[in-house]
């Protein structure tokens, strides 16, 4: 097998590049090396085509996010019935708290890091597969101590809790 110099720039059509840009994006996401593919790829990449890049799956996600339907009272109430007792306690703890960080979380429930992370997964899993948006919403956040992840509710799911 032949291998290419990664740093030969081929031309190609911007509509190539995004659809190039969206397929591979796609795959990467189905086999989960999308992280891999970025760190390896970043070696060979000069800060124009990083932030190219940068922007290609930013809109997708965005159009991924758009296609996902609001949340409405019935399906938030189908929603809460299917579950865990896990992922109902860390639920309430965001809806009681408005925001929480990651590590307020860790506290409150008692639960290991990987467990909160693993709940939180499944339960935005669940609704996209019910075709719903995310109903916890992460932001990745700088305090004194460090960086930490904060969570919160997704608006029209908490507004059809009530």
């Amino acid at each position: 097998m032949e291998r290419r110099d990664p740093k030969i720039k081929v031309e190609v059509e911007s509509e190539d590049v995004d659809s190039l840009c969206s397929r591979l994006y796609t795959e990467l996401q189905r086999y989960g090396a999308l992280k891999q593919f970025i760190k390896y790829s970043i070696g060979f990449m000069d800060a124009d085509s990083l932030k190219d890049i940068e922007r290609t799956i930013l809109r997708r996600r965005e159009e991924f996010e758009r296609w996902l339907r609001a949340w409405d009272k019935e399906s938030v109430r189908k929603y809460l019935k299917n579950l865990s007792p896990d992922a109902k306690k860390v639920l309430n703890t965001i809806v009681e708290r408005g925001r929480v960080t990651k590590t307020e979380l860790i506290k409150v429930t008692g639960f290991q890091p990987m467990k909160v992370a693993g709940v939180i997964a499944g339960m935005n899993n669940m609704a996209k597969k019910m075709g719903y948006r995310p109903v916890i919403l992460r932001e990745s956040i700088r305090l004194e101590s460090g960086r930490d992840i904060e969570y919160r509710v997704e608006e029209s799911f908490l507004e059809n809790m009530k």
